[in-house]
């Protein structure tokens, strides 16, 4: 019995796509407008063979311009797939910092457990089994796990690999996610005396006396003169363009100006520091305190929107303009609390 291995794919002028196999005395064709029925009566025909054929089938797409070798078959192996999804798809639609998060969920969570395993052998029974395990460990990460399970089998779908996503069939509770605490008026009073001469002083208090992200105290401008900070917004997606937003110096930021320049510092060990301060606090809660201090002081929570850089529906591109620098300076006055 022949070792079948080999396909060509051509897609016709007329848009057909027809699947080849001219090997070993075998002359047959597989035709379809849809290139996935093609596919499908192609596997049917190589049904009878599985036993022999190696894991992957390889086919080779021929066009009038290129050709192309990809491999695709039932029996490919999740690992095979999932890096095809991994590093030449999501990769090219998050932020490359975001993409990492994903990288450490799907190296050392998900491949130890489904790698080796062909990927139509993933039932939802086992995958169930491995995410109650998942979210009993770490709730908030076992629902990244399960969205980038189901953003893979959901590629293995589209390209005919499986008939449906399992992940669909699979349910963990939804982990509720705590937004931001902001420091009381005692604890803020506090954490700023005890920073002092600190190794992060400067940046602590940037980020509660402006409300930027620790990712953008690195990419702060300040022009004194003007009374303005120009920050590089550092949350956007991929598609995005950077831009930057440009926001009053605020009255307690002043007392930043005197400090020495950032030195580098990496986000782990700056929240490993802060959490000395405050244990019972994240470093995102500097952020938050210093939206609450705004609205404390009367601030309308759009332009607080507009300061930090987030997103209300379309905040950040419809209404970033209608608030002109002198506005802003004459609001910013207000944030005075201590």
């Amino acid at each position: 019995m022949p070792r079948l291995k080999d396909f060509s794919i051509r897609q016709k002028e007329n848009g057909v796509y027809e699947i080849r196999f001219r090997k070993y005395g075998y002359n047959e064709s597989f035709s379809s407008k849809d290139f996935s029925v093609a596919k499908q009566k192609a596997f049917m025909w190589l049904s009878e063979f599985e036993s022999r054929i190696k894991p992957n089938v390889h086919f080779t797409v021929l066009s009038q311009s290129e050709s192309e070798r990809f491999s695709v078959s039932k029996n490919t192996l999740f690992k095979q797939f999932a890096d095809e999804y991994m590093y030449k798809i999501k990769a090219k639609k998050v932020k490359p910092i975001t993409f990492k998060g994903y990288k450490n969920h799907y190296e050392n969570i998900i491949l130890p457990k489904f790698g080796k395993m062909r990927i139509a052998d993933i039932k939802p029974i086992l995958i169930q089994g491995f995410l109650d395990k998942e979210n009993e460990k770490a709730p908030r990460q076992c629902e990244d796990v399960k969205m980038l399970l189901s953003n893979i089998f959901d590629y293995a779908v589209n390209n005919g690999i499986i008939e449906r996503n399992p992940i669909r069939a699979v349910f963990i509770p939804k982990h509720e996610r705590v937004t931001g605490q902001a420091l009381t008026y005692e604890e803020e009073r506090r954490f700023v005396n005890e920073i002092k001469n600190s190794k992060y002083e400067n940046v602590f208090l940037k980020m509660l006396y402006s409300g930027i992200r620790p990712t953008e105290a690195s990419f702060v401008n300040e022009d004194v003169t003007a009374n303005t900070l120009t920050i590089k917004n550092a949350k956007l997606k991929s598609y995005q363009k950077n831009y930057y937003r440009t926001i009053p110096i605020f009255p307690l930021y002043k007392r930043t100006l005197s400090l020495s320049p950032l030195g580098k510092y990496q986000h782990n060990k700056l929240c490993e520091e802060f959490k000395r301060f405050l244990p019972n606090h994240t470093l995102k809660d500097l952020r938050h305190t210093f939206t609450t201090r705004a609205r404390e002081c009367g601030i309308d929570n759009e332009l607080v929107a507009v300061w930090t850089g987030h997103s209300l529906g379309n905040i950040t591109s419809s209404v970033y303009t209608h608030f002109s620098m002198e506005f802003q300076q004459e609001q910013a006055k207000k944030l005075v609390y201590n």
